[in-house]
């Protein structure tokens, strides 16, 4: 069940991370012109260029990219693990309904 619930936050954060990247590349073929910085005690707004709002998306672009890798890379690892632990405990259930009985090998 843990690697289910993991894996679930994993594409979450890769769908969310993918509509980022869509609203960019609208952003960037309308053009940005400020900037808005947000932190828990207040709010700072930046006008800029048209030639530096293309370096921003450009950036922020690539920023995005190596989150969707990293996040791709973790649900991977984690269907590894759950399948590798599934695989460690299958042959223990089987293996014990598959041991012959004693009564069996006392027999004539």
């Amino acid at each position: 069940m843990w690697y289910s619930k993991q894996l679930r936050l994993v594409r979450r954060a890769r769908r969310a991370a993918r509509a980022q990247q869509h609203l960019l590349f609208a952003l960037e073929l309308e053009g940005i012109v400020a900037l808005t910085l947000h932190s828990a005690s207040g709010r700072l707004t930046i006008p800029i260029e048209r030639a530096a709002g293309a370096q921003v998306v450009y950036t922020l672009l690539e920023t995005l990219r190596d989150r969707r890798r990293a996040l791709k890379t973790e649900a991977q690892q984690l269907r590894e693990d759950w399948q590798e632990s599934e695989a460690l405990q299958a042959p223990t259930a089987f293996g014990r309904a598959e041991q012959p009985s004693a009564d069996k090998n006392l027999a004539p």
